[in-house]
């Protein structure tokens, strides 16, 4: 049964948050600062940021994406993942019931911050890949036994199939495309997407492509991270709503 409005609201405020947290730590992660603990600073200037400069995107839009004391811009990335987090706790409290969203929240916060680190150095941490991956085990057996099995096979073919295709393009090219990382988080996702995982990868891919004829990098390459956990997390909620059509 879907959250009533008001928990939705309340739910996506408190997504907001998770998201800003998140993307904290994603980022820190990234400058191998401590991830956990230490109060909100400008990454530029040092300053200490105080309760009303770290709103969740009010502070950023308020600031004009820049720190107040030393003008220096502030990395989107943070308004990225509190966009996001509201959208992710909203989103998952429409689609299950509340006991179930925590289940799916966890799992988008999860690939939120893998995907906010590719965004920034092309790499997917395998730890949170593998945590997606136990999620997924969760919610798959949570459904039945035999989703889970259905899900452990989407995951080996999807691993098999995305493994050959990245190796004989290296090979045929000499120039990598799909990261071995994609291919790892795309398998991890599968055991809960099921049957459903090619429809995931066809749209993961579409959002990948139109990513670089729209930003069109210098080299070439672009995370498709990012892509992967968008379509999968999409096609994911349809299907724990029970909205998605099963066409294969």
């Amino acid at each position: 049964m879907m959250a009533p409005m008001p928990y939705v609201v309340v739910g996506a405020v408190v997504g907001a948050c998770l998201g800003s947290f998140t993307a904290t730590a994603a980022l820190r992660s990234i400058r191998a600062e401590q991830v956990l603990v230490g109060r909100s600073h400008c990454e530029s200037c040092g300053e200490t940021l105080g309760f009303v400069r770290t709103l969740p995107i009010l502070a950023y839009l308020g600031q004009g994406g820049a720190c107040a004391r030393c003008g220096s811009r502030i990395d989107p990335l943070h308004l990225v993942g509190e966009v996001a987090g509201a959208i992710i706790v909203a989103a998952s409290l429409l689609a299950v019931p509340a006991e179930r969203a925590g289940l799916l929240v966890v799992l988008g916060l999860l690939l939120l911050s893998s995907s906010l680190v590719d965004a920034r150095t092309q790499r997917l941490p395998d730890l949170l890949t593998l945590a997606a991956g136990v999620l997924g085990v969760v919610l798959a057996a949570s459904r039945s036994s035999f989703d889970l099995l259905v899900g452990a096979g989407a995951a080996l073919l999807t691993f098999l199939v995305l493994e050959t295709l990245r190796r004989g393009f290296v090979m045929a090219t000499g120039k990598p495309g799909l990261g071995f990382g994609d291919v790892k988080l795309a398998a991890a996702l599968a055991v809960w997407l099921g049957v459903a995982t090619p429809w995931s990868i066809a749209i993961g891919s579409g959002l990948g492509l139109v990513a670089i004829a729209i930003k069109r990098p210098a080299n070439g390459r672009l995370s498709f991270g990012p892509a992967i956990a968008l379509a999968a997390f999409g096609v994911g909620l349809l299907q724990e709503a029970g909205t998605w059509p099963q066409l294969l």
